[in-house]
């Protein structure tokens, strides 16, 4: 049995992961530690020494966690300060680089990270008859892209950059996938509020254990969007297209979904 760590493991998308893969994978958990346990240590006369401290101390817990696994998923996030409607934490940022190196230096042959929708601003008007968003746009027609929703989504598209720097540096074998996660709701049901961006627990895991089982030639960074498969019933579309590179299809649409809210 193939053994998977989550970070973030009391968060939602972690919690319906281990339900959905507990017969699965072996799966542990860690929960990052916060700046709060360097600023209690005292002594620190800058702001950078008390970052060095906090990322030595991160770095020392992640790679104590990631060491002998065959799977990461870093799901952690500082929620509470920073989300698609308030604020911005450098230390999300800060965790994400830790993740990475950590990955790196313990070997993880599959790093999977929470990226969001909120890293495109599905916003925008947009009609309905319009081919659904892929995860690979040309860059060439648009170097700089479509802007993110808030400072949440910046910190999300920050993610999926460094990971496009970090999988210059892979050893053979491993390989980075991003996901822009929709909507994972804690019952797993869609809400009627965004059903275009559903995720369900059984696609959020399928879409998991599909890039934790990819054969040697998948690409080693891919970018992609983790929904259901939503499909609007007047235009037969959805919004956002969940094509990856692993051959999975995800099963869910919100639209028709009988258990929705």
């Amino acid at each position: 049995m193939k053994r998977v760590v989550l970070t973030g493991i009391t968060g939602k998308v972690a919690q319906a992961l281990v339900r959905q893969l507990a017969d699965v994978y072996a799966i542990s958990g860690v929960s990052i530690a916060r700046m709060d346990q360097v600023l209690a240590q005292g002594g620190f006369t800058t702001w950078a020494e008390q970052l060095a401290a906090y990322r030595a101390l991160v770095m020392e817990q992640l790679c104590a966690a990631f060491a002998g696994q065959d799977a990461v998923a870093h799901l952690g996030w500082n929620t509470r300060d920073e989300n698609c409607s308030r604020g911005l934490d450098p230390l999300n940022v800060l965790v994400t680089d830790c993740v990475y190196q950590a990955a790196l230096a313990t070997a993880v042959p599959r790093l999977y990270l929470a990226s969001s929708v909120h890293a495109y601003d599905f916003y925008r008007d947009r009609d309905p008859d319009q081919t659904p968003v892929g995860p690979w746009p040309e860059v060439s027609l648009d170097p700089f892209g479509w802007p993110p929703t808030s400072l949440y989504g910046v910190s999300k598209r920050w993610m999926e950059i460094a990971g496009q720097l970090y999988a210059k540096r892979l050893a053979p074998g491993q390989k980075i996938l991003v996901v822009r996660l929709g909507d994972v709701s804690r019952d797993g049901r869609p809400h009627h509020a965004e059903l275009r961006l559903w995720d369900s627990h059984v696609d959020l895991a399928g879409l998991f254990s599909a890039f934790v089982e990819c054969p040697a030639d998948a690409p080693n960074y891919s970018c992609v969007y983790g929904v259901s498969d939503n499909r609007e019933a007047r235009s037969g579309k959805s919004l956002l297209d969940p094509v990856n590179p692993y051959g999975f299809v995800p099963r869910g649409n919100a639209f028709t979904e009988p258990n929705r809210r």
